[in-house]
């Protein structure tokens, strides 16, 4: 468990890029009140889905097929890409250059996300999940979508309760501050950012 935690904690390219993108998106942002408060109500529902998720995950020791998993293969991975739409939503508007080029960016953004991020994780995922859980895997695919919620839940059967324990345990707590230091900066962009000036 450990060697998890010491993985996850490495700087991977991956992440480095990821890390700029936020920099960038961040330092670009040109925020109008409407927008930032839709964006801001965006990212606070992806991390309620975030919570949602981990509060039913129990990595490597059972395939979990209830709460937003009843809905969704994926829901931490959904929630994070409605913090990125949430985020994009904040930093731009529709009124000047740099707000539609924060769009833009954003737009880049969400469809690197579709499709180079996310086929690539699922094609190293699954079959690691499938060795742990097997035919549990296929019966879980065969009813819920991999990416994309159904409105209705599966009932796949399994009683298993939301458990703040587990989202302590899964560490995503952190993931709220950091996207509220996220929308400050983006509120503040225009009083310290370099291309506020654009």
């Amino acid at each position: 468990m450990s060697g998890e935690k010491r993985a996850s904690k490495r700087l991977t390219w991956r992440k480095t890029a990821v890390y700029i993108c936020a920099i960038l998106l961040v330092s670009l942002a040109d925020p109008r009140f409407p927008t930032f408060v839709a964006g801001c109500v965006l990212v606070a529902l992806a991390w309620s889905l975030r919570i949602w998720a981990f509060g039913h995950l129990a990595k490597n020791q059972l395939l979990v097929t209830t709460g937003p998993y009843a809905h969704t293969r994926n829901p931490a991975y959904f929630g994070s890409f409605l913090a990125l739409l949430g985020v994009s939503l904040a930093a731009g508007n529709a009124e000047s250059q740099r707000g539609l080029w924060v769009w833009g960016f954003a737009l880049f953004l969400g469809v690197v996300f579709l499709t180079f991020y996310m086929p690539r994780k699922m094609k190293r995922e699954y079959p690691r999940i499938q060795k742990l859980f097997g035919a549990e895997v296929d019966r879980h695919a065969a009813n819920v979508p991999d990416f994309w919620p159904r409105l209705t839940p599966w009932r796949s059967g399994q009683d298993r309760q939301f458990s703040w324990e587990m989202v302590r345990h899964n560490h995503e707590l952190s993931w709220g501050p950091a996207l509220a230091l996220v929308l400050l900066g983006i509120w503040t962009a225009p009083l310290w950012s370099p291309f506020a000036v654009l």
